[in-house]
């Protein structure tokens, strides 16, 4: 009997391919035996390094994250490939395009939506590091020193999802006041290089986003802003840390780690969701919750309410495209999760209704840097 060869496409971001591996994962049990190929954006298929459930891994650099147009045109190319036998089997997750009908407020529920199958394996993200990675996180705790400290917060203080509108100098400030408290240390983990003259608020960039995966062995809490490092943190590489989350409520892809743990039954006992940022406040939060985590999440906790402002432009993205199927299978899927709901039925009305003057607008501040370039 032939292998099968079956192409998984999932492009962005770290976040969302971390959902995925789960979907690789069930390939493989629906498949065995199969020849899996990951198409991945080249600037996150480290995220898949060594995965045990992806056989080949083809890096996509012409798709932008975001350019639905060279998406689309991508779609065609692996169509193609699937109709002259290059693989048997195409199953595109990447939450883009038509998969944006899948969309019901948790973006991991979008995802596994997106494969046609039922999701039965564990939805734990699966990442497998390298003996390096593990070495040179290992190296970073101890040059660090530690173990020395009663408390390791680990701080993600610049998240690429939108998920929160945390900034560097507000970070500053709460690791300040942490390290302020006792005989804590905050890792500011980000991309970008943090100087401070404090040696107990430490530069987390020396790290890259897999080694702090690893790093979250030597951290007892996490502060984090539903981005990478918050995902990373559950994956079966990670120390599962108790979590403090600093969440913009209006963001337009809402993704709260509350609503997806609810969704899939992972236990909130350890996560406080915050929508107030000031950093007296997150401090004495973080701090209070160190001393006794369920009483400050009574006390702290504060909801994310659910909003469907994202239906209008999932509406108005898919009428561009006249996918009108795309827009009947995100009614479905909403109204199974929420009944008929006059606000999401409101959003889906006003998506059409702005479409036009949205297109024209759009077409003329196109057609204006077409004619300046």
């Amino acid at each position: 009997m032939a292998i099968k060869k079956i192409l998984l496409v999932h492009l962005y971001s770290n976040g969302d391919c971390l959902y995925a591996t789960a979907v690789a994962r069930q390939i493989k049990l629906d498949y065995p035996d199969c020849h899996l190929t990951w198409a991945i954006s080249n600037l996150c298929s480290n995220i898949i390094l060594g995965n045990p459930y992806v056989d080949e891994v083809l890096e996509i650099s012409t798709v932008k994250k975001n350019d639905v147009a060279a998406f689309r045109k991508l779609k065609k190319e692996v169509n193609a490939w699937k109709r002259v036998g290059r693989y048997d089997e195409v199953f595109i997750t990447h939450n883009a395009d038509i998969n944006q009908a899948y969309y019901d407020g948790s973006i991991r529920s979008s995802v596994l939506k997106a494969y046609p199958y039922p999701i039965t394996v564990s939805l734990q993200p699966v990442l497998f590091l390298s003996d390096a990675e593990k070495i040179n996180a290992e190296k970073f705790a101890e040059v660090h020193q530690l173990k020395k400290y009663e408390q390791v917060v680990l701080f993600e203080f610049a998240p690429q999802s939108g998920q929160s509108n945390m900034n560097k100098e507000a970070a500053i400030l709460i690791a300040e006041k942490i390290a302020a408290a006792g005989n804590n240390v905050v890792i500011l983990s980000s991309a970008n290089k943090i100087n401070h003259n404090n040696h107990a608020i430490i530069d987390g960039s020396l790290l890259s986003f897999r080694e702090t995966a690893h790093l979250t062995h030597y951290c007892t809490l996490l502060l984090g802003s539903s981005s990478g490092i918050t995902w990373i943190s559950t994956s079966n590489a990670a120390k599962q840390l108790p979590m403090i989350q600093l969440l913009n409520p209006n963001t337009n892809w809402a993704n709260p780690i509350s609503r997806d743990f609810e969704r899939f039954g992972f236990s909130a006992d350890q996560l406080i969701e915050l929508t107030n940022y000031e950093p007296n406040f997150v401090a004495t939060v973080t701090l209070e919750s160190i001393a006794d985590f369920a009483k400050a999440k009574s006390t702290y906790h504060q909801l994310i309410p659910m909003h469907f402002r994202t239906t209008k432009s999932i509406v108005y993205n898919l009428l561009c495209y006249l996918e009108f199927d795309a827009i009947k299978t995100h009614i479905k899927v909403n109204k199974a999760v929420y009944g008929n709901q006059v606000a999401f039925y409101k959003e889906v009305l006003m998506g059409f209704v702005i479409f036009p003057f949205r297109l024209c607008k759009n077409i003329f501040i196109k057609g204006m840097k077409n004619k300046l370039s």
